[in-house]
Formats: C-alpha cells, sequence, structure tokens
C-alpha cells in the first residue's frame, strides 16, 4: 500500500505486543507507507495514535508509556486521569507531546526516563500539580527551553521523594547528601551560566546570547562528570549557545572548588531537604537547635552586631550611615549564628551515622 491509503483497525481485538510493533513501525522515521488507525480501546489505550500534541492527557502519558511497558501501568494512566480535569493538566498533554520531536526522543534512556517519571508522579498528586504548573508556559518556548523545563521537573521529582520521607531511614543519609551535592552543583551552574551569558554577551553585543541555552550547555556537558544523570543527555542548539570545550572545563573547576569550601554550610543553612529530613530523624535535637537559635537571635544577635559597628568605627545612632551598616551587618551575623548552631547539629547527625563530608 501507498503513503496515501489508509489502514483502520478500530474494532479489532489485536494482541498488545502486536499494536506495539505495529506503532513502533508507523512512528520510526522515513515510514512512507499507509496512515494506520489503531485501536483505542481499553485493551490497547497504550497504543493509541492520536497527534500528541492534540492527545488527552491519557493518551500524551501512554504514548511514552508503550514504548517501556511494565505491569501496572494502567493503572497509571487511571491515576492520570484523575488529573485530565484540573488547570495545566491540557498544557502539560502538550507539552509530553513535544517532547516527542524533541533530540532526546530517541534516546532509550530518555524514553524510560520519562516512562519512569510518568509513574512516579501518578503516585504524588502534589508533583502532578507542579508539572503542570511548570509546563503553564513551556510550550511557547523553544526546544531546549522545554528540555530545560523537563530538567526542572526531574528536580522536582527528587525533591518530592526528600519530602516524602524517600530518605527517613538513616541507611539513605549518604544517599541524601548526594543529592544535595547534586542540587549544590545545579545552582553553581546557573550562576556561572548568567555570568558567561553576560561576558559572552558583551565580547559581541551583535550576538544574544541566550542564559538558558548557556545553563542547559552545561548541564548538559557536564551531565556525567557532576553526576546530573537526572537530566536530559542531549540539548538541540549547543552551538549557538556560545559554550566552549575551555569554558565547560573551567565551570567544572568552579563547581568542584565552590562545592568543597561550601557544600557543609549549604547543608546546613540554605539546603531545606537536608533539615527537613534532621527534623523526622532526630526530632529531639531539632527541636533544641531551634530554641537555641530563637534565643541566640536576642541578646546574642545584639552583641555580635554591636561588636561588627564597633569594629568598623561606625557609632552615633542618629547617623543613617549606621542605620544601613546594621541592616548590613545584620543579615551577616544572623547567617554566622545560624552557620554555627545548624553546622554544630548537621556535624553530630554526621558523627552518629559514621558519616563525614
Amino acid at each position: 500500500m501507498g503513503a496515501d491509503a489508509n489502514v483502520d483497525l478500530y474494532g479489532n481485538p489485536l494482541p498488545e505486543q502486536v499494536l506495539t510493533n505495529l506503532h513502533t513501525a508507523v512512528s520510526a522515521a522515513g515510514y512512507a507507507g499507509p496512515s494506520v488507525m489503531l485501536p483505542d480501546n481499553d485493551a490497547s489505550e497504550l497504543s493509541s495514535t492520536d497527534d500528541e500534541q492534540d492527545a488527552s492527557l491519557t493518551e500524551a502519558v501512554a504514548g511514552w508509556l508503550r514504548g517501556n511497558p511494565k505491569d501496572g501501568d494502567r493503572e497509571v494512566l487511571d491515576a492520570w486521569r484523575t488529573s485530565a480535569e484540573e488547570p495545566g493538566a491540557e498544557e502539560y498533554a502538550l507539552f509530553l507531546g513535544k517532547l516527542f520531536e524533541s533530540v532526546n526522543s530517541d534516546n532509550q534512556e530518555f524514553q524510560q526516563s520519562v516512562a519512569n517519571d510518568l509513574r512516579e508522579a501518578a503516585k504524588n498528586p502534589q508533583l502532578r500539580a507542579q508539572y503542570f504548573q511548570l509546563a503553564a508556559d513551556a510550550n511557547q518556548t523553544c526546544e531546549d527551553r522545554r528540555t530545560l523545563t523537563w530538567n526542572g521537573m526531574q528536580t522536582a521529582r527528587l525533591i518530592a521523594d526528600v519530602e516524602n520521607g524517600v530518605y527517613d531511614d538513616g541507611a539513605r543519609l549518604p544517599d541524601l547528601i548526594e543529592l544535595g551535592r547534586v542540587m549544590f552543583g545545579l545552582d553553581a551552574l546557573e550562576g556561572i551560566a548568567r555570568e558567561k551569558a553576560d561576558s559572552l554577551g558583551s565580547v559581541d553585543s551583535a550576538e544574544n546570547i541566550d542564559p538558558i541555552e548557556v545553563y542547559l550547555a552545561y548541564q548538559n556537558k557536564l551531565r556525567e562528570r557532576l553526576g546530573l544523570q537526572h537530566v536530559a543527555p542531549n540539548m538541540r542548539f549547543f552551538e549557538v549557545s556560545g559554550v566552549t570545550d575551555a569554558h565547560v572545563d573551567n565551570a567544572e573547576i568552579t563547581v568542584r572548588n565552590k562545592e568543597a569550601a561550601e557544600i557543609a554550610d549549604y547543608l546546613a543553612t540554605d539546603w531545606q531537604p537536608w533539615d527537613d529530613v534532621v527534623s523526622r530523624i532526630a526530632p529531639d535535637d531539632h527541636a533544641a537547635m531551634q530554641d537555641q537559635l530563637i534565643d541566640a537571635m536576642g541578646e546574642e544577635f545584639d552583641n555580635r552586631l554591636e561588636q561588627q559597628l564597633a569594629d568598623r568605627g561606625l557609632s552615633g545612632p542618629d547617623s543613617d550611615l549606621v542605620e544601613d551598616a546594621k541592616r548590613e551587618l545584620g543579615a551577616e551575623v544572623r547567617k554566622e549564628i545560624a552557620r554555627e548552631i545548624k553546622g554544630a547539629l548537621r556535624d553530630r547527625v554526621l558523627n552518629d551515622h559514621g558519616l563525614r563530608l
């Protein structure tokens, strides 16, 4: 049959494997055969061939599951079906459809990652709602921005695991620390990307350097080196990012140096998932830390702030300069106190579990 022919298989109770094989064949690059309309009844829901961009949420989800079928996928679809009428569901369905057109869509690892992500999100209504929100503006942007959005969804899923108690077993603390390193690296890369985009743009003002492309370029090229396995393996427009191999190497060095100097304080004071887990695995110590922190923000804070002002020769209650200094130095003093008190708890928890950073 030629490409102008139509084959209608609706109503035919074909085996699931046959449907999967048919879908693989007609979806292959360079396919020039007839248009095949596969069944869409319950027995073959995972093999829907509707246009993914116009598909319903369940059809879009099924489109990814069919490539990596597992037991329980019917229940996964049922869970997604419950969210089909929620705000953002239609946009998320469109987002999933556009992923089929991405540079990553032929990558088997990526296909498995998307399917497994959909299975995990099926168990978590809050995470599904977060995905809907993240996808809201992604469909009006270029492919690489959608890829970065997908990466952000994977980060959200990893954090949701922490919130749901996956790391509350003390044996998982090393994994939690490793996750913290990954999140620290992503934060550091984002800052490096902004600076690099500014510097690249200043070199050639005629070239519009998109910091999103630069950030994704760093994520992509440092995926293996920095353990960012949860992000997509490829990007479409690396060449237009302006990032070179030397830039990538320098970014890796910067991230590793920052991690060596700052990861301990990051865990203790800046990364909320660590604090959440500690509050559950060491509730008494965590409560005592909170009380100590509150107490220290009284007289201890005032004394340290006054000492900071005195060291700088600042005095005079009516001076605008003193008031400005109090605001700036006050924030530094609060951070200093938090580092000391929260850092002591961090070290205690690590020692109790035989760990070190």
